[in-house]
């Protein structure tokens, strides 16, 4: 039997569970060849591999619609690349189980290679399908309950049909909008260019609002325990508690009725108060995915999602402590209990956390934990082994996240007491909502990261014989929705908002969506300061310019993207085809003739023309015209940045802040900068 794997740490849990010894680029024993991709080993042909004219961008030679897709072997893996052909060769006639990671991605890798093998027949080709963690015994039995390949055949469709469309719509309309623009080439893609939108939209909404005044009027209700809750008055016209314009007279009456006695220390009782009591019960937190990983990093530590991939990657491959970090799941599989608890048993000395926790709940019948029929390629991330020395901070603190996790979710459920109260005082009605807690289980671990709309904890609360002890009016104003954030676009992707009864599907897959965001920023579409993600100039021309088109703006439409990703895996052929003849339609708008100028920084102090921001500087905007104009100022200057208003106080005659700098044998001191001459001078404290 030949056994073929994504990834050679995949083939080498195969071969210990099969008893196979290490070849070059395979394993072999016990009748039994195992061999591995490394991810793809292939990759579609460029579009002048088809045809030289397209190494020259040009509007006549749009669109670019291969038939049939070529490719070719990949850069570096084409030594691995020629042992998997040689050995599909070999045992075509034979036994073949194909154990690629089990998800779309997987199964379009395999058939990439079957298929660049030139292997048609699959009739003695099976599926291993696992997704949990591959202890021998799960290999084992994975290997019996394979499936006839062609089984999977709807989901290869879909993978083909997706790659092909992504290749058709970045290739096409990317040059169709850079063709008559300066470089870099602005880049268009399914994902990208929707969540592009999806930012500048908010930029918009936030840049559009126009705050509302409104008033609060805050009570504290004592009762005969010296328990004290906040309550807001009701608003008789709305039954909520803010009042606007036109309703504040009534505010004004209750504040007027009881504020001068209270001025006097006479606390008005309360006549009456409704309470109505829900008991409810909230559970850990599933276990991490890689977007769950990257969000907590980014909110506690401000890593970036591809950086928080990396280290992951880096704790999985060379470390060993951390399971395979690129997966969609928050759960294990269901014959993951004895793995789960022998993870448990051996890393509990690492943190004081294991000691709140309930073993009883590392159990078969707890789905919250062990759930296969969630589970999407790969199992949840959990810890596979104490973290070892000499590890980067960043490792630890990214290892740290997931071994909470990992304790976290078999604590106890955190049960509490939901209690809506209604104080009727004359005609006045102040509410609150308070909480009882019962048992905290697993808040005793996040004491400090309460969520702000859990609502107050009190001790136990009597609501017979209150009094009003105090009322104070709160002038407030409606806010806009906050930017978005690293975390808080990853969550926009994962579930982009509600749509009548149903959600719109997610953007991206949780393996690609730290690319696409990165992609943001390399493309220069995106820029980020404090933490407040806002659409660059380059961003807005290009969204621009696709909405001049009926076809193109649907590019940036998200409800328009989840559809054709609805579509995708419904009906790959479909899909595929409806994005064909969208890039053919794409064809015929002329929106790439607009001309993006950057914004000028300032005036060139040698000849007088705008000097604009460039990958590695600040440069004459006349560095190609006639005479050319070579000056610039370095992005980088002695060991220094120089940003982009660093760049405007030069050109405006100033000088920058004292920056740190490292001398050529790596003497550290500190300088501003100014200019003279069209150079960048150092301008040292006067030492008076």
């Amino acid at each position: 039997m030949l056994i073929l794997c994504e990834k050679p740490s995949v083939a080498k849990d195969f071969a210990a569970a099969l008893g196979a010894a290490g070849k070059k680029g395979y394993y072999e024993g016990n009748g039994t060849v195992i061999t591995y991709c490394v991810g793809h080993l292939y990759e579609l042909w460029s579009p002048e591999r088809y045809d030289p004219k397209y190494k020259k961008w040009s509007l006549a030679d749009l669109p670019i619609i291969p038939d049939p897709f070529k490719y070719q072997v990949q850069e570096g893996v084409k030594e691995q690349a020629e042992c998997v052909r040689k050995l599909l060769a070999a045992h075509a006639q034979d036994e073949v189980l194909i154990a690629t990671d089990a998800g779309r991605e997987g199964e379009l890798i395999a058939r990439i290679v079957l298929q660049e093998a030139g292997i048609a027949d699959f009739s003695r080709f099976r599926r291993f399908w696992v997704s949990e963690a591959l202890t021998p015994a799960v290999i084992k039995e994975g290997i019996r309950n394979a499936k006839p390949l062609a089984e999977y055949d709807h989901l290869a469709a879909g993978g083909f049909a997706r790659q092909h469309a992504d290749w058709l719509v970045g290739m096409n309309l990317t040059r169709l909008m850079s063709i008559g623009n300066p470089p870099p080439p602005f880049s268009v893609g399914r994902v990208q260019t929707a969540v592009l939108a999806a930012i500048a939209a908010r930029d918009a909404e936030i840049r559009n609002f126009v705050k509302t005044p409104y008033k609060e009027l805050e009570a504290r209700i004592r009762s005969q325990d010296q328990v004290i809750v906040t309550a807001l008055l009701e608003n008789p016209a709305t039954g909520k508690s803010p009042f606007v314009a036109g309703d504040e007279a009534a505010l004004r009456t209750v504040h007027e009725t009881y504020a001068p006695a209270l001025a006097e220390n006479r606390f008005p009782p309360i006549d009456t108060a409704e309470v109505k009591s829900e008991q409810k019960t909230q559970k850990p937190e599933k276990l991490l995915n890689i977007t769950a990983l990257q969000k907590t990093a980014y909110k506690r530590f401000g890593y970036k999602p591809d950086d928080t991939l990396n280290i992951a990657q880096e704790l999985y491959e060379t470390r060993k402590c951390l399971s395979y970090p690129r997966t969609p799941s928050r759960v294990m599989g269901d014959n993951n209990v004895d793995l789960f608890l022998e993870k448990f048993e051996r890393l509990q000395s690492t943190s004081p956390l294991s000691t709140l926790c309930d073993v009883s709940l590392i159990a078969p019948d707890n789905k919250h934990i062990f759930n296969s029929a969630q589970l999407e390629d790969h199992h949840a991330l959990i810890p596979l082994g104490p973290l070892p020395e000499g590890v980067s901070e960043k490792e630890r603190n990214v290892y740290g996240i997931v071994l909470e996790s990992f304790f976290m979710v078999c604590m106890p459920d955190f049960i509490y007491t939901e209690k809506s109260l209604r104080f009727h005082l004359g005609t006045a009605v102040f509410t609150a909502t308070i909480r009882e807690n019962t048992r905290r289980g697993w808040k005793e671990a996040v004491q400090a990261d309460r969520d702000e709309d859990e609502g107050p904890d009190v001790p136990p609360f009597n609501e017979e014989g209150c009094i009003l002890t105090a009322l104070t009016i709160r002038d407030k104003t409606t806010e806009p929705k906050k930017p978005y954030s690293l975390d808080t676009l990853l969550a926009f992707m994962e579930h982009p908002r509600e749509e009548g009864e149903g959600k719109l599907a997610g953007l991206g897959t949780p393996a690609t969506r730290a690319d696409s965001i990165k992609t943001l920023f390399t493309r220069e579409y995106v820029v980020e300061t404090k933490k407040k993600l806002s659409v660059s100039p380059r961003g807005l021309f290009l969204l621009e310019q696709l909405g001049k088109d009926e076809y193109l703006k649907k590019m940036a439409d998200i409800t328009q993207t989840t559809e054709w990703e609805q579509r995708l895996a419904d009906n790959p052929g479909v899909f595929k085809k409806e994005i064909t003849e969208y890039i053919r339609s794409c064809n015929k708008t002329d929106a790439a003739r607009a001309v993006f100028r950057k914004e000028p920084l300032g005036t060139c102090p040698l000849c007088g023309r705008p000097v604009v921001e460039t990958k590695i500087g600040y440069g004459c905007s006349g560095y190609r015209e006639d005479p050319k104009c070579p000056f610039v100022i370095w992005k980088t200057v002695a060991g220094a940045a120089i940003t982009p208003d660093d760049a405007k106080l030069l050109l405006s005659g100033q000088k920058t802040k004292p920056k740190k700098c490292i001398k050529k044998d790596g003497t550290p001191f500190e300088t501003a900068f100014a200019l003279e001459g069209g150079k960048v001078i150092f301008q040292f404290k006067s030492r008076e």
